[in-house]
């Protein structure tokens, strides 16, 4: 298997075809937003391939000076899941990242509902790979995500990974939006809104625009 970044028109072919089918409307972004972010220069849409068959892909957020990156939507196409491919494209991704000192996931947290049994396996799963989940959890758009890090370059800390994580949502978002829609950390005492669509948001002033796994 080997990784190799997306051009935009293989990013929306992506994005039509095995995104929209993996993640509902409210973790899903925009494929505007995702151009948007590409010319930032700051985002990296990765694909897998076996030979020239995509199998799986990344989609990578940089964050402001290097050193971490957020792996914002991470999956397996469609008809190659549950074969072991997530666990290696997170090993690639290792190896590419080996001189930094962060790997940052969300996870979608448990939260006492029907869902809790498949959020509890994503987190083993990341866990399996090397991530170790932190001591704090953030919420986006009204959605509590556990957060996780793998240090490649093993000098990544909790507090270096908690200011990469806040500048990377602080730098794409205005301040109002940041304030309205965004904790990281997460307040525990601060009720969770209701989720916000991606879509819906994305027309607000200020607001450039966010996921979960299919492994």
């Amino acid at each position: 298997m080997t990784l190799r970044e997306l051009d935009l028109e293989e990013l929306k072919w992506l994005h039509e075809h095995e995104l929209s089918e993996a993640f509902p409307p409210e973790e899903l972004k925009p494929f505007a937003a995702m151009e948007k972010l590409c010319a930032s220069g700051l985002y990296h849409p990765v694909g897998a391939y076996e030979e020239e068959d995509l199998v799986g892909y990344a989609l990578l957020w940089e964050s402001p000076g290097g050193k971490y990156v957020l792996i914002d939507y991470l999956g397996v196409t469609a008809s190659r899941r549950n074969g072991g491919l997530g666990g290696k494209i997170l090993a690639l991704l290792r190896e590419k990242f080996a001189h930094w000192d962060g790997i940052i996931v969300e996870s979608e947290a448990p939260d006492g509902g029907d869902h809790d049994a498949l959020r509890e396996r994503r987190m083993d799963f990341y866990r399996r790979c090397g991530f170790t989940f932190l001591d704090y959890d953030c919420v986006l758009f009204g959605v509590h995500y556990a957060v996780c890090l793998c240090s490649p370059s093993g000098k990544g800390t909790r507090d270096e990974t908690l200011e990469a994580h806040q500048a990377l949502y602080r730098r794409q978002f205005s301040q109002w939006a940041y304030d309205r829609f965004i904790q990281i950390p997460r307040d525990p005492d601060h009720p969770l809104e209701p989720p916000e669509s991606w879509a819906e948001q994305s027309d607000l002033p200020g607001l450039e625009e966010r996921k979960e796994d299919n492994l």
